[in-house]
């Protein structure tokens, strides 16, 4: 398998998010803590992707439920599929003040041993994820004709997009081509959602994985796409 990369501004890079929250066990039970202060979360990715769709109502969730209303605000920090951000949360000094989202990229970076994940996983708390379950779907363009398997197993050198190396979609996209017996895919990388969409619509890929089923669900979108396979994390296994 070959992979290309767009040349694009430095940012991100699904399998779902995982907030850090660095929290001072005093914190807890001190109500003026918080009281007056702003908490950060900081996305690893760019804003537009179903990353933001889901934080944002996070955001509003946790100011309910922290002691003293802080005020809570959203900051995006682009880069190898979380690990800048990761890397970032990591050298933070443990206030209580940060809390971090990122696609699932950000696990198996330093297990991996990926360039530039210079974090302890082990040492972040994991506070939870806002879509376990998900399934990611792998589709295609219908203008590129690839509406079977045997079609799909035929064509070489078909191009996924994907975000950075090691973020969730290109995970996927990896395993799927691994199961689905594809010849020779190349993965086009480099890519925020909103800019894959596009790169879709404009023929610059032929396939790509998302974990946005709702959006697929669009009648106006359905139709332009063939579907050609799922895999589902279950609930409460990843």
């Amino acid at each position: 398998m070959s992979c290309k990369t767009r040349s694009v501004p430095a940012w991100m890079l699904a399998l779902g998010i995982a907030c850090v929250w660095f929290l001072p066990d005093r914190a807890l039970s001190q109500t003026s803590y918080y009281e007056g202060k702003t908490i950060a979360i900081i996305r690893g990715g760019g804003p537009g992707g179903s990353g933001e769709f889901q934080v944002r109502p996070l955001a509003n969730y946790l100011k309910k439920y922290i002691p003293g209303n802080p005020h809570i605000v959203l900051e995006f920090m682009t880069g190898a599929a979380g690990i800048k951000a990761a890397n970032h949360l990591y050298r933070l000094k443990p206030d209580g003040l940060t809390i971090g989202s990122a696609g699932g990229g950000v696990i198996p970076g330093p297990i991996l041993g990926l360039p530039g994940a210079k974090y302890d996983i082990d040492k972040f708390i994991w506070l939870g994820s806002t879509e376990i379950g998900n399934p990611y779907i792998f589709f295609s363009r219908k203008e590129a004709g690839l509406d079977s398997l045997e079609k799909l197993r035929r064509a070489s050198g078909i191009r996924i997009g994907a975000h950075a190396v090691g973020h969730s979609v290109y995970v996927t996209g990896r395993l799927f081509t691994r199961v689905l017996e594809l010849k020779e895919p190349r993965f086009v990388v480099g890519f925020t959602d909103p800019e894959l969409d596009i790169a879709m619509a404009n023929a610059e890929v032929d396939a790509r994985t998302t974990s946005n089923v709702d959006t697929l669900l669009r009648k106006d979108i359905a139709e332009k796409l063939h579907f050609h396979a799922t895999i589902m994390n279950p609930k409460g296994k990843s």
